[in-house]
C-alpha cells in the first residue's frame, strides 16, 4: 500500500492462456499444500530425468500392498471452475491406473482417459466435466485401486487444468535452473491457516486508525472489520459512519511479533469485487518502522488491485501491481512498480495464490503458480549508495493484508462514489498466510513456532472405520477416511 501516489510503469503482457491453469510444477520443493493419504508421500528430486519431463523436482506417492487402496496424494482444499480436463504427468512403475477424485458432492473414483504406460514419463488425462459447473473441491490421486503384491509408485509433475484433452507431449525442464527457485528446495517454515475461531494475537495486530495511510484513503480500520471465518481471515469494509469517517474496513500485520529476512511468503486469497474504489493489498514492510520511519524501512507490495487505470480501462477484475518503495526520508521516496492484467479475472469469487520470492539478488511476484513473476526488481546488495534498493531490502520484514477504501490509487475521494459499497460490505478472504525458507546463509524467521507439512503419521481406528489415518496436512494433524478430511474431534473440513 503506498504512502503517495504514484504512476504504474511497464505494462506486462499476461503469459496465460485462460484455457488453462496450473496447480503445480513442485519446483518450489514444497508442495504448496499437498498431503499424504495412507503410504507413503514426499516432493523429492527427480530421479527419472528421461523422455518429456527433465524437469528438477516431483512429486512421490506410493502404496505397499499392505496399505489401503485409496493411498496417494491430496491437496484439500482446491476450488476450481470451468474446466472439463485435468492433466498430470505421470511416470509409474506399473500399467494399473492411477485414479483421481476431486469432490465429495458427486462422490466417484474417475479413471483416466489415457491409456498407461509404465517406466516412462505421459501426460495423463481425467475427464473432470461433470464438475465443469459445481467446481472441484480438492485434487486426490491414487496410486493404484487395483489388488497388488509389490508397492506400487508413481512420480507426479506439471498438474494442469485444462480444456483440450489431448495429451501434452512438450519438454518440461531441460537443466536449467528454474525462475521460481534460484537454488535449493524451499521447506515450510511458518504460516498461519485461520482455522481457529478468532485472529491469533501472538501473530497478528488489529491497527485501528482513521489516519487515511497517507494515501487519503476513506476507511477507519478497526476490530469490527477483521474476523475469522470458515477457515479464513475476513477483511470486511463497510459505508457507515464512524469515528468522523464513512467506512470503516480492516488491517492487519504481524510487526515485532512475525517477521524473516528471505524466503518465499504466499497467501491464498479471494479478493472482493473493487468496483469501483476498493484496494486490497497483501504487502510487507521492514520491521524497523517503527525507528527507521518510512520509506527508510522499505515496502514491498506483492499485490495490489483497484487503481484508476483499471478502473477506467474496464479491466479493474484482473488488473493489478507490485511495487516497492524505498528512500531516506518522505521526501527522498523512490520507486518501482510493475502493473500487469492477467488473462482472467481474480476477482471471480475463487481464491488465488500470491507469491513473493525474495533472495538476496532479487525480489518477485508470482500470480497462481505461473513460471513468469508479473513483477521483479533486483536489489543487489549495498552499503553505501542509499539510493539503490539495494540498501533498504536486506533485513527482516513483517506482513500486511488490508482492504482500503477510496484515495489516490482508485483516485476516488467521495464515499457516494464508493459504488463497491452501495448494495451492503464487501470482504476479502485469505485462506492462508505461508512463509517457505531454503536454509540459505542470510535467511531469518522470527515468529509463533513453525509449522513443517506433509508428514504422514501413524494408523489410526476412527470410530471404528478400518480405513482411517492419521496426516499432516499443511501443518495439521487431521483423520484421513474414504478420502474425506476431518479434525481429530470428528468434524468435517471444508
Amino acid at each position: 500500500m503506498k504512502k503517495f501516489c504514484f504512476t504504474l510503469l511497464s505494462v506486462l503482457v499476461s503469459t496465460l492462456l485462460h484455457a488453462q491453469v496450473k496447480v503445480d510444477d513442485f519446483e518450489d520443493g514444497a508442495g504448496r499444500g499437498w498431503g499424504s493419504v495412507s503410504c507413503g508421500f514426499d516432493i523429492r528430486q527427480n530421479e527419472q530425468k528421461t523422455g518429456i519431463n527433465l524437469s528438477n523436482n516431483v512429486l512421490y506417492a506410493m502404496r505397499a500392498p499392505g496399505c489401503d487402496n485409496w493411498s496417494g496424494a491430496i491437496l484439500d482444499p482446491y476450488v476450481q471452475k470451468g474446466y472439463k480436463y485435468l492433466h498430470a504427468y505421470m511416470y509409474r512403475n506399473n500399467q494399473n491406473k492411477p485414479n483421481l477424485k476431486v469432490s465429495d458432492t458427486n462422490a466417484q473414483d474417475l479413471e483416466p482417459m489415457t491409456t498407461i504406460v509404465a517406466n516412462q514419463w505421459q501426460d495423463v488425462v481425467w475427464d473432470i466435466s461433470a464438475y465443469e459447473t459445481s467446481g472441484t473441491e480438492f485434487i486426490f490421486f491414487m496410486v493404484d485401486r487395483t489388488d497388488i503384491t509389490a508397492d506400487a509408485w508413481m512420480l507426479v509433475d506439471e498438474v494442469l487444468f485444462s480444456n483440450d484433452p489431448t495429451p501434452r507431449t512438450a519438454v518440461v525442464g531441460g537443466g536449467t535452473t528454474p525462475v521460481v527457485t534460484p537454488t535449493g528446495e524451499y521447506r515450510l517454515v511458518w504460516s498461519d491457516e485461520f482455522n481457529g475461531t478468532q485472529i491469533d494475537r501472538d501473530i497478528w495486530n488489529i491497527e485501528v486508525n482513521g489516519n487515511g495511510g497517507g494515501n487519503n484513503e476513506l476507511q477507519y480500520y478497526c476490530e469490527k472489520g477483521v474476523s475469522v471465518a470458515d477457515g479464513c481471515l475476513v477483511l470486511t469494509a463497510t459505508k457507515e459512519s464512524y469515528s468522523g469517517k464513512t467506512c470503516t474496513s480492516g488491517r492487519v500485520n504481524t510487526q515485532g511479533k512475525v517477521y524473516f529476512t528471505y524466503g518465499k511468503v504466499e497467501a491464498r486469497i479471494k479478493m472482493p469485487s473493487t468496483a469501483n474504489g476498493l484496494w486490497p493489498a497483501f504487502w510487507m514492510m521492514g520491521n524497523d518502522i517503527t525507528s527507521a520511519d518510512w520509506p527508510a524501512c522499505g515496502e514491498t507490495d506483492i499485490v495490489e488491485m483497484g487503481n484508476v487505470n483499471g478502473i477506467n480501462r474496464g479491466t479493474q477484475d484482473r488488473y493489478f501491481n507490485g511495487a516497492f518503495h524505498w528512500g531516506t526520508r518522505w521526501d527522498d521516496h523512490r520507486q518501482y512498480a510493475q502493473d500487469y492484467t492477467a488473462s482472467y479475472s481474480v476477482q471471480d469469487g475463487e481464491f488465488h495464490i500470491f507469491t513473493c520470492i525474495w533472495t538476496a539478488d532479487e525480489i518477485a511476484m508470482y500470480l497462481d503458480n505461473a513460471t513468469n513473476p508479473y513483477c521483479r526488481m533486483s536489489i543487489p546488495k549495498t552499503t553505501s549508495d542509499k539510493t539503490a534498493p539495494g540498501y533498504y531490502f536486506h533485513k527482516p520484514n513483517h506482513i500486511l493484508l488490508n482492504l482500503a477504501v477510496g484515495g489516490n490509487f482508485p483516485s476516488i475521494w467521495d464515499i457516494n462514489g464508493i459504488t463497491a459499497l452501495a448494495a451492503g460490505p464487501r470482504s476479502m478472504y485469505i485462506d492462508y498466510v505461508r512463509v517457505y525458507q531454503k536454509g540459505d546463509t542470510g535467511e531469518t524467521l522470527v515468529g509463533k513456532s513453525g509449522v513443517n507439512q506433509g508428514t504422514a503419521l501413524e494408523r489410526v481406528e476412527e470410530n471404528n472405520a478400518p480405513k482411517a489415518r492419521k496426516v499432516m496436512l499443511n501443518g495439521e494433524i487431521r483423520i484421513v477416511r474414504d478420502g474425506k478430511i476431518y479434525t481429530l474431534t470428528g468434524q468435517r473440513i471444508k
